[in-house]
């Protein structure tokens, strides 16, 4: 019954909480979605250490304070990963623009009263992807009114 309150706890202040457990189950520890900036700072230690930068990501995230091994360690550092590459599958725009990006990031801070880089990474996605469909439906509709002004214009 602790262990089911202490994740309520742990849900309640970080949002989704993952579990990874050892494949002999002696182990299991609960980790937070990594934050935007946690991300960042994974892909530039990335470039020098892959095996370091997957360590940084596990260590950033989890939330239990034991010591594990690093075969562990790695195992649920590349399931962070999975989740990562999985939050940031877009349904609406499969590859937006640094530009459109920073405008949405822009769009979550402006709207939420939130900085975006510091939400989890599965809620700073599909906040983004939300602002991302917002920007396109409203280049949509300036397009629809250009339309109409340069055919009334056109016409007269």
């Amino acid at each position: 019954m602790k262990k089911t309150i202490d994740l309520q706890k742990l849900k309640k202040k970080h949002g989704s909480v993952l579990k990874f457990t050892s494949d002999d189950g002696s182990i299991t520890t609960y980790c937070k979605q990594p934050s935007f900036e946690t991300y960042i700072s994974y892909q530039k230690k990335y470039d020098d250490d892959a095996y370091a930068a997957v360590l940084f990501l596990f260590k950033a995230c989890v939330l239990t304070k034991e010591t594990y091994e690093d075969t562990f360690m790695l195992a649920a550092g590349n399931a962070l990963v999975a989740a990562i590459n999985k939050a940031k599958e877009f349904s609406i725009d499969a590859t937006p623009n640094t530009d459109e990006f920073k405008k949405s990031a822009a769009i979550i801070r402006h709207a939420f009263h939130v900085d975006p880089y510091s939400l989890a990474i599965d809620t700073f996605y599909k906040l983004l992807e939300e602002a991302l469909w917002l920007q396109k439906h409203h280049s949509k509709r300036l397009e629809s009114v250009y339309l109409n002004a340069f055919s009334k214009t056109l016409s007269n």
